[in-house]
Formats: structure tokens, sequence, C-alpha cells
């Protein structure tokens, strides 16, 4: 059929391989140069039991399961350093999973006040010594570790395991590249 001197089934047929290009190769480089390097990095490193990565809204979503019997803040550093350089700059999100259960959901709730009072102030030991107590009554185990930018909680009680890393000052912007909201386990990195 032709459409003044234009043969229609020719053109439509070009538009239909140009589209199908067009999402080839986007999925081509969403598998070679994004999702390749990022299940490279969680995969190589010991600390990492599962991970998930996913795509939500153009940031990448990366859920990730550190191991039980490992610290938590050498093995969050070296994932979020990893992450950025294999990102290149792109925008992501670092979840961690942990295994809660209710009494340290509660152990976790009744030591917030001191973690965000320390985040403010930065009275660390009197807070290190209140989760410990808290745990201890608990008949749970914290391990508290602190750098320059995150107080990292992780609490342990049997098989269960609950992770905190919150940003070391009180306010915390997107545009600082840091946690986004306080008391969670999200990083977004822009």
């Amino acid at each position: 059929m032709q459409w003044k001197g234009l043969k229609l089934h020719i053109i439509i047929f070009s538009l239909l391989i140009g589209i199908a290009l067009i999402f080839g190769a986007q999925r081509m480089y969403q598998k070679f140069y994004i999702n390749g390097p990022i299940n490279d990095v969680l995969s190589a490193n010991q600390a990492v039991e599962s991970y998930q990565v996913s795509s939500e809204g153009g940031t990448m979503l990366v859920s990730v399961d550190i191991k039980n019997d490992t610290d938590l803040m050498a093995p969050y550093k070296e994932i979020r350093k990893n992450l950025e350089h294999a990102m290149g700059g792109k925008s992501f999100m670092l979840v961690l999973n942990d295994k809660r259960d209710d009494g340290l959901e509660q152990l976790w709730y009744r030591c917030q006040y001191a973690v965000y009072q320390a985040q403010v102030q930065g009275n660390f030991v009197e807070m290190a010594e209140i989760i410990n107590r808290e745990a201890l009554v608990s008949g749970a185990e914290a391990d508290i570790t602190i750098d320059q930018e995150y107080i990292y909680l992780r609490l342990r009680h049997g098989d269960h395991t609950l992770d905190e890393v919150i940003p070391r000052g009180a306010y915390q912007f997107a545009g600082d590249n840091m946690l986004i909201a306080g008391g969670g386990v999200n990083d977004q990195r822009n």
C-alpha cells in the first residue's frame, strides 16, 4: 500500500525495528554496565550473605544481608565504596536487610533516645554504656562502632539481628550525599 509515494509497510517495519533496537540497547546497557558490576561487587564480598538489585523510579535499589557473625561497619563501608565506584555517579540506595524479632525491636526503641542524643550532642561513650546495659538486660549483644560519618549499631539475640546505620550529623540532606532519614538503613547516593 502506498500513500503519496511512501510505502507504509516499510515505514512501520522500520519504526518497529528502531524501537526494538533502542529497547534492546537499553537492556544490554543495564545488564552489562550496571547490574554486572553491582553483582560482581556484592558476590565478591565475603560478609554479604545475600543481595537483591532492583530499580525503583530511576534509582537502583540494592538490598544486602550482612552475615550475622561479622561486624557492621567494615562491610557496610566497603560495600558502599565499591557500589559508588561500580555505579559511576549514578543514583542508588543501599538498604540493609536484617533478621529482627520483637525483642530486638523493643530493645532498639529503648536505645533510640541515647543514639539520637549522641548524634546531636556527641556523647557517644554514654550512648554505648546505655545500649550495652539495655542489651545485657534483654539478653542480647550490642556491637556499636562509629566513624566520621555514621553510627553503626548491630544488636544480636540468638539467630536474630537488628542493623541500624545512623548519620553522625543531626541533619543530613540528600544534596550532601548522605543518609536521607536518620535511624534507618537506607543510604541514597546521588
